[in-house]
């Protein structure tokens, strides 16, 4: 009997010592999901005002284009052109499922693909294990991130590598395979996002609009501006990626710590009624033993 509750409080040290680390792992993913989704919301309204300006540029190169006849540029890709699939994985674990979708969608699409893939890079350990797993092949990357930031310089340094490969022609077509955001901050899911080449914007820049800052005053050839800023456009929704998917990565992890330390807090209530048990049964034990060497009770 002492056996048992002596094993029933060993578990309970234990318990006890690990309760408060869940805790901190809990409050630390929560913090870094808000914290990467915070730095979204910026990066979306530093885009949306750049967007104005872009807006602006464009109005002014249809006016100077107006006067005068411009051919529509020709698009050639070579046939050997690559197809680039890139899929943004973790590197730290307790995230469940959140590495094995990632690996299942990107067998599917591979299979599913019209025009196969020359290259998928896989930016994260975790997603190349699970990617393993689903035998697909893939080269291997570091993770784009650290903590609630993406690594800012390394995906400029990718990013300006791409558009001057699709430039170029030897890049036809570019994938992000990650987790994006839905309607709300707690809705993930994994989707594939084509980055290149961009969609053909659908706004209408004819008619004058808002904006919510003074009117931009523009030096030089507006032409070269825009195409500087869609560049800087399309870095921007680079990181804005690779923020949901660390945003995606950490609501994982909390929502599976938070469910760890409700198991806990279940499985700590249990052991200490255990104990408490135990206990009563210890004395009971004790004072019928005192009875019977009293004489008071017979010896059974």
């Amino acid at each position: 009997m002492a056996e048992g509750r002596e094993r029933a409080k060993t578990r309970l040290d234990n318990l006890e010592a690990i309760e408060p680390l869940l805790g901190s792992l809990r409050v630390l993913s929560l913090s870094t999901m808000q914290m990467a989704l915070n730095r979204l919301d910026s990066l979306e309204l530093y885009s949306d005002r750049f967007c104005e300006v872009a807006a602006q540029l464009r109005r002014q190169t249809k006016l100077a284009a107006s006067s005068h006849h411009v051919e529509e540029a020709f698009d050639y890709r070579p046939h050997h052109s690559e197809q680039i699939l890139v899929i943004l994985g973790s590197v730290r674990g307790i995230a469940g499922q959140y590495n094995r979708q990632l690996a299942r969608l990107a067998n599917e699409t591979i299979s599913n693909v019209k025009k196969p893939y020359t290259n998928v890079l896989a930016f994260g350990s975790r997603v190349q294990s699970a990617l393993g797993q689903e035998k697909v092949a893939f080269e291997p990357r570091d993770t784009l991130s650290s903590g609630s930031m993406p690594d800012y310089e390394k995906a400029a340094q990718l990013i300006r590598a791409w558009i001057k490969a699709f430039e170029s022609g030897s890049l036809a077509a570019l994938d992000i395979l990650s987790f994006r955001r839905q309607a709300t901050n707690s809705d993930f899911k994994p989707q594939l996002t084509r980055l290149l080449p961009e969609g053909s914007a659908t706004s209408d820049d004819s008619s004058p609009q808002d904006l919510s800052f003074p009117e931009p005053i523009i030096e030089g050839e507006p032409c070269v501006l825009l195409e500087r800023i869609g560049d800087h456009l399309l870095a921007i929704r680079f990181y804005e990626i690779i923020l949901e998917a660390i945003a995606a990565e950490n609501l994982f992890r909390y929502r599976l710590l938070e469910e760890a330390k409700e198991n806990t807090d279940i499985l700590l209530e249990e052991l200490r009624q255990s104990i408490q048990i135990e206990h009563r049964k210890e004395i009971t034990q004790q004072l019928q033993e005192l009875l019977v060497g009293s004489g008071m009770l017979a010896d059974w």
